[in-house]
Formats: structure tokens, sequence, C-alpha cells
């Protein structure tokens, strides 16, 4: 059985989200006065975020009558995968690659199914699992 693009990502995602990571999905062509859609031109499919807060001290300062100029605040990292999916038959447009080759330039993780793992449910499984990235053993 093949499956589709959209079986890949959505499997995929949910996996993702097993382990903590949150998925936007992108439609740079949606309407956005409805609120629907964001994106450029190229951009990958989904952004998947992960947030890594962690409270500290920090002093902050004054800034109005009563404030607490020694209090706790968060500070926070995030780590960022952008996935272009592909089914195994898909090939990725030169508007998608140049995207990617940008991002990549700025430091991005970007990952292109069919280039950087196998078009594939399992070919994502395996590149997620060796990455360095996962948190519980799913």
């Amino acid at each position: 059985m093949k499956l589709s693009e959209r079986d890949i990502e959505r499997t995929c995602t949910d996996f993702l989200a097993l382990d903590g990571w949150r998925c936007l999905k992108t439609d740079p062509c949606s309407n956005r006065a409805l609120g629907k859609g964001f994106g450029e031109k190229g951009m990958a499919d989904c952004l998947y975020i992960r947030y890594r807060p962690w409270l500290v001290e920090v002093h902050v300062g004054q800034k109005k009558p009563g404030d607490d100029p020694w209090m706790k605040v968060v500070t926070c990292q995030a780590e960022v995968i952008w996935c272009e999916y592909k089914s195994p038959r898909g090939r990725a447009a030169p508007h998608q690659l140049a995207w990617h080759k940008a991002e990549r330039a700025r430091g991005a993780l970007t990952l292109i199914a069919g280039q950087d793992f196998e078009a594939s449910i399992e070919g994502f499984m395996g590149w997620y699992r060796s990455s360095g990235l996962m948190r519980m053993d799913i």
C-alpha cells in the first residue's frame, strides 16, 4: 500500500506530538483576512516547535513603584524543525529547494522527505530516532 504525503505528514506529526512537539501547519495561499494560513512561497509544510523553559532568578530592575527588583522570570529556548513532506514519488520544487537552502544558511534545521530521510513514515522515524532530539523512548 502506498501512503500519500498527507498520511505521512499526519502520522509523523502525531509521533512528534508524543515527544512534546507542537506543529504549525504552513499555508501561504490561505485567506489571511479570515485568520487562516501563514507562510511564504517555498516554505516547508510544517513548523515543529518545542520549548525548553527553565526558571531562573534575574535582576530586572524596578520599572514602576511596587515592582520587585529581584523577581523570578522564565527564560526559554526553543527547538525548531521545518519539514517538507513528500510521498515516495514526490520531489521538491525548485522554489522549495531555494527556501530550504536559505533557511539552512540562517542556521535552521530543515528536512525534505526523499532527501534528508526516506519519504516514508519509517524513514522519518529512523531519522528522528538518530537525530539526538528524541526525549522519550517512543
